[in-house]
C-alpha cells in the first residue's frame, strides 16, 4: 500500500492550491481528481478582481479575458459602472486547475486523474483511503497521515454517506459556453454583466461573462429559498439562460461549446466542520463562497492557504491545531459573510421588481465602480455602504452574541 503525508480529494481551486502549497513545503502529496482530464468539468464562470493573480501567483495563461466595466441589467434599465483600466479577469477554469496540478507535479507531488473517492477508514495514526480507477475499475487503497476534503458542496470525505450534516442552504445554476460572431462578442467584451429582477433571473441572478475572443459564458443561478414577493413559476435556470441568449444576446447562429449545471450548498453561519478525524475541509466543503455573488474561487484558495499552514505544522510536529484554522477563518469572514448572505437573500427572494430597480438605482447614484467591486467581490464596505447596511447589522447582531471566536 503506497503511503503519503497528505491525500487531497478533489482537483478544484481549493484542492489544487492545497496540494501545490504542501508539495512546495516538501511533503509527499497525492492530488486525486475523479475526471480523466480537467475539460470534463469546466463549470465555473470564474469572474474575479485583479488581486488574486498576485495573491496566488497565477500566470497569464489561466486568464480567459480582462474586464473594465460592471453592468447590472434590471427588468427595466441597465446600469453601467465604467472603469478606465482593467478591474478584473475571467479565469479559464480548466486552465487554472491544470496549472495547479502541474505545479504540484513540478514540486514533487503526485496527481492521479480518473480516480474516484469511495471511502475512508480512520486509524490511530493514519487514514486508509479507498479509490476507484475509473478507467480500469480497479479498487486501490492508499495510506495517509491526513486527508483533505476538497470535494466541494457535497462534502463527500468529511461526512460519510449517512452522516448528518449541518443545515444547508441550496443554490443551483446552469451555464452555457457559446461561440458567437465577432460583432456580438464585441458588445460584451470588457464587461461583467449581471441580471437582477424577474425578467432575466429567478430567485437569484444571471450573467454574461466574456472569455477568449468570440466566446461568452451565459448562465443563471437560483437560490432555493421561500419567496415572499416573487410569484410561483415553472421557469428553470436552463430556460432563463436560453432566453438571455435568444432575446438579450440575440445570437441566432451560435455554437454551443459546453453546457453544464451545478449546485452550491453552504452552511448559514459557517457552522461547517473544518477538521474531524484526520480530515481537513477546504473550499466549498467549508462554505468558502460569497453568498450574495456566488463567487468562490478566491475564498476557496484562501482556505487552502490557511489550512496548509496548520497541515504543515501537524506533519512537522504532530500537533493538531486545526481549531485555530476554523477560528481564524470565522474571525476574518463571519460578520461580512453573514451580512452578504442576508442582503443577498433579500435581493433574490424578497424584493419585487420595483424594489430591485430602486436599490440598484441607489447604488448607481451613490457608489463608484471601485466601491461596487469592493462590496460585491471582497466583502469590503465603504463608509456609505456601512451606513446603508446599519439596519442589517442590527438585525444580524443577535447571531454573534452566541458565537465564540
Amino acid at each position: 500500500m503506497e503511503q503519503f503525508d497528505v491525500v487531497v480529494i478533489g482537483g478544484g481551486p481549493a484542492g489544487g492550491q492545497t496540494s501545490r502549497n504542501l508539495a512546495k513545503k516538501g511533503h509527499k502529496v497525492l492530488l486525486v481528481e475523479r475526471y480523466e482530464n480537467f475539460s470534463l468539468n469546466n463549470f465555473s464562470s470564474a469572474g474575479m478582481t485583479l488581486e488574486p493573480l498576485d495573491e496566488f501567483d497565477l500566470p497569464e495563461t489561466v486568464i480567459g479575458a480582462y474586464w473594465k466595466d460592471l453592468v447590472i441589467q434590471c427588468t427595466k434599465k441597465a446600469y453601467t459602472w465604467q472603469g478606465k483600466t482593467n478591474k478584473g479577469v475571467v479565469l479559464n477554469f480548466q486552465k487554472l486547475r491544470e496549472f495547479l496540478a502541474d505545479e504540484t507535479l513540478k514540486l514533487g507531488g503526485n496527481v492521479w486523474m480518473g480516480h474516484k473517492y469511495l471511502a475512508k477508514e480512520v486509524q490511530k495514526d493514519s487514514v486508509i483511503v479507498e479509490l476507484l480507477n475509473t478507467e480500469t475499475s480497479e479498487n486501490i487503497k492508499v495510506k495517509t497521515k491526513l486527508l483533505v476534503d476538497a470535494t466541494g458542496p457535497l462534502r463527500k470525505v468529511m461526512y460519510d454517506a449517512k452522516e448528518e450534516q449541518p443545515e444547508m442552504v441550496l443554490g443551483s445554476g446552469t451555464e452555457y459556453e457559446i461561440e458567437v460572431s465577432q460583432e456580438i462578442y464585441d458588445q460584451f467584451k470588457d464587461k461583467l454583466l449581471f441580471f437582477l429582477g424577474h425578467k432575466w433571473s429567478i430567485k437569484g441572478y444571471s450573467w454574461i461573462f466574456p472569455m477568449e475572443n468570440r466566446i461568452l459564458k451565459v448562465g443563471a443561478g437560483k437560490t432555493h429559498l421561500t419567496s415572499l414577493n416573487q410569484e410561483k413559476t415553472n421557469k428553470t435556470t436552463r430556460k432563463i439562460t436560453e432566453k438571455i441568449i435568444a432575446e438579450y444576446v440575440k445570437a441566432k447562429d451560435y455554437k454551443i461549446i459546453d453546457k453544464h449545471g451545478g449546485i452550491i450548498r453552504y452552511s448559514r453561519g459557517l457552522k461547517d466542520k473544518f477538521y474531524h478525524n484526520k480530515v481537513v475541509g477546504v473550499g466549498d466543503a467549508v462554505s468558502a463562497i460569497n453568498p450574495r455573488g456566488g463567487e468562490g474561487i478566491r475564498y476557496a484558495m484562501q482556505t487552502a492557504d490557511l489550512a496548509s499552514t496548520y497541515i504543515d505544522e501537524y506533519l512537522k510536529t504532530g500537533k493538531e491545531n486545526f481549531e485555530n484554522y476554523r477560528k481564524i477563518w470565522r474571525r476574518k469572514k463571519l460578520l461580512k459573510w453573514n451580512l452578504s448572505e442576508f442582503s443577498g437573500r433579500r435581493m433574490y427572494s424578497r424584493y419585487s421588481d420595483a424594489q430591485v430597480e430602486n436599490r440598484v438605482q441607489f447604488f448607481y447614484d451613490n457608489f463608484n465602480i471601485d466601491e461596487m467591486i469592493a462590496s460585491l467581490f471582497n466583502f469590503k464596505y465603504s463608509k456609505p455602504f456601512t451606513r446603508l447596511f446599519q439596519y442589517s447589522f442590527i438585525k444580524l447582531s443577535y447571531l454573534f452574541k452566541k458565537e465564540k471566536f
